[in-house]
């Protein structure tokens, strides 16, 4: 699902899913290269890094946060990973 906060959902149109995310705690790992090696930072933070970490995940959703730096025609600017942990 592709999303956008907002501060209530009076204006969004029916058709739109809407989705509360409660207040967590959350890992942030920032990906500052080409988007198209987000595969490696993926397979790094889930494959080593957080089962090394001793971190426990959380029930709750995890999501990518695209800034305004993003740029979505070249695929630069970088990005965020957000891990939800206990």
């Amino acid at each position: 699902i592709a999303g956008t906060e907002v501060a209530d959902f009076s204006d969004i149109p029916q058709e739109f899913a809407r989705l509360r995310i409660p207040a967590q705690t959350y890992l942030v790992f920032s990906h500052r290269d080409h988007i198209s090696t987000i595969r490696s930072t993926i397979m790094t933070i889930w494959g080593k890094w957080l089962p090394e970490s001793g971190h426990a995940l959380a029930d709750a959703p995890n999501f990518e946060r695209y800034g305004p730096e993003f740029d979505p025609r070249t695929g630069n600017g970088g990005m965020e990973i957000w891990i939800p942990i206990k």
